[in-house]
């Protein structure tokens, strides 16, 4: 796959839940690259964490196509993040990260470890959790372990549905630097629904907001490259901040 291709491309998609005489997703398009953090903003119930369980499979839609252009052979293109962590209560933080090796067997246990060592050094997490469980983790960690796990599964995609709103701010500012810092090192691709027009500008190559079942409104997000905490902090910033809110009270309001 080149470099500008679409990694996931979304033709004319519809879906309704039965009994509906609206469709919550209505001919949506969208097409997302690697190396991209797409936001996606909109009132409650309009339809975004909708379009991320088509995305992942779990709704099938009933019209249109949504189309991964993974690399060859790959099995796992998909990682989905929920706002609440899936962890297993009863498996240790090691236990957890190793469920990709424990579900596929080919994989090199050795090579399994590595990789889970890369993850905890890049969100700055130290090896001596791996023995705790996750009822004795912090909120911030218990997050940071469950990105890790669906890492684990190299997917190309990630979906996150507000992963990050139930965080104290600073853990929040913390996980939001790394997780986009993990975006460019792997060269991953990324959707992230969010309330948060902050997360979304700060975060964000580009941001919609959805209405009608569609992605209606797009912003392209200038990215600066002094880290998320400086970028706050921009007229760039604030510009951006004071287009979406502009449009995004419009829609909720009318």
């Amino acid at each position: 796959m080149s470099v500008s291709a679409p990694l996931l491309t979304i033709d004319n998609l519809c879906f309704d839940f039965d009994g509906q005489t609206e469709k919550t997703v209505n001919a949506l398009e969208l097409s997302v690259k690697k190396g991209e953090i797409v936001c996606i903003l909109g009132a409650s119930g309009c339809g975004k964490t909708t379009v991320l369980n088509l995305i992942a499979g779990l709704l099938k839609p009933k019209s249109g196509s949504i189309n991964m252009h993974a690399e060859a052979g790959k099995k796992n293109s998909i990682g989905y993040i929920f706002q609440s962590d899936p962890l297993f209560p009863w498996r240790t933080v090691e236990g957890n990260l190793m469920l990709a090796f424990d579900l596929n067997k080919s994989l090199d246990r050795n090579r399994a470890k590595e990789t889970m060592q890369q993850y905890l050094s890049m969100f700055h997490l130290n090896s001596q959790i791996l023995t705790k469980y996750p009822t004795q983790l912090s909120g911030g960690m218990r997050q940071r372990v469950s990105i890790i796990q669906s890492l684990m599964f190299d997917p190309e995609l990630l979906l996150l549905d507000e992963p990050f709103s139930a965080l104290d701010y600073y853990t929040k500012l913390s996980l939001e630097e790394e997780f986009c810092q993990l975006v460019k090192e792997k060269n991953k691709a990324a959707i992230l629904v969010t309330h948060d027009i902050e997360e979304a500008v700060s975060m964000g190559t580009r941001a919609f907001i959805m209405s009608g079942g569609k992605l209606a409104r797009e912003f392209h997000i200038k990215q600066e490259t002094q880290g998320l905490d400086n970028t706050r902090g921009t007229e760039e910033f604030a510009k951006h901040y004071r287009e979406i809110w502009s449009e995004l009270k419009t829609i909720i309001s009318g």
